[in-house]
């Protein structure tokens, strides 16, 4: 088995075809690693914008990658065919640092190959889930590349960060680093076979529910415990919404304390998840 780190740089530009917005792709990296993840080759083409005839001020200061960087690239349809020629034959799992880079390679395809699947690739493991999980972070938020490995303690400072090819090769040191802190053989268990079940995965939306209302939300478990004692807290305002989270107050008897329980309700592909905060609030004087 092989595997094949790949990373992707965009440019937001705007699309009549569309009519708003398309995240137009500037480069892909990759690196090619076998079973025990030894680097065996890599891969960096730029590609020459078709929609967005400049760079964004914002693409240019996070990447450095330059106008005349692109002029110098080939057509989205030719950068797939070198990447395709580049894998060859092998038997591949795709990995990315999230699925975002996956969900553009995938609107790409769709807007100049005119294919609603990533034909080259046939499964695909998502390295920052990957990753959280091996350093007991979870997924209740996500970890961006630098700060994951600056937690390995990998110094990030000898990597060219937002830029594919050195994304990739920073992603593969993270990978290492958690296959030593992590179950023999968990990496499989990430591994998806790239099949309608998976792209119905990454056309989900992932999102905050806002309407207590809601049949998904589960109002049994909108209740508190102290983090400090661990009893059950006395709710003493009705439930709102700010920043896309529930908010009440509530007050511990046992630590005569008031606490602000903010409860986030994020809905993904495999169901809701609940996010609980709590910020201790100080009493105001009479």
């Amino acid at each position: 088995m092989y595997y094949v780190i790949m990373d992707l740089e965009w440019n937001n530009a705007y699309s009549r075809k569309h009519n708003g917005f398309f995240n137009e792709i500037i480069e892909i990296g990759a690196v090619l690693a076998d079973d025990s993840f030894r680097t065996l080759d890599t891969f960096s083409v730029f590609i020459k914008s078709q929609l967005g005839k400049k760079l964004s001020s914002r693409v240019k200061k996070l990447t450095k990658i330059s106008n005349e960087d692109l002029k110098t690239g080939v057509t989205f349809p030719r950068a797939v065919k070198e990447l395709k020629k580049w894998i060859g034959e092998r038997d591949c799992v795709f990995m990315s640092w999230g699925n975002s880079d996956v969900r553009t390679l995938v609107e790409n395809y769709k807007f100049f190959l005119g294919s609603d699947t990533v034909l080259i690739m046939k499964k695909y493991a998502d390295l920052q889930k990957y990753c959280q999980d091996a350093m007991g972070l979870g997924s209740a938020n996500q970890v961006g590349l630098s700060a994951a490995a600056m937690q390995l303690g990998i110094d990030v400072e000898k990597y060219e960060t937002h830029r594919a090819l050195e994304d990739c090769r920073l992603s593969l040191k993270c990978l290492r680093k958690c296959q030593s802190i992590y179950a023999k053989g968990a990496l499989r268990d990430y591994v998806m076979n790239c099949d309608d079940s998976f792209y119905r995965r990454l056309a989900f939306k992932v999102h905050n529910i806002t309407n207590i209302h809601n049949p998904k939300i589960d109002r049994s478990v909108m209740n508190c415990r102290c983090e400090t004692c661990g009893e059950d807290m006395l709710r003493l305002s009705d439930w709102k919404v700010a920043n896309q989270a529930f908010r009440s107050l509530f007050y511990c008897k046992s630590c005569n304390q008031l606490l602000l329980c903010s409860m986030r309700f994020k809905e993904t592909f495999d169901g809701v998840f609940v996010i609980t905060s709590l910020k201790k609030v100080e009493k105001q004087r009479t």
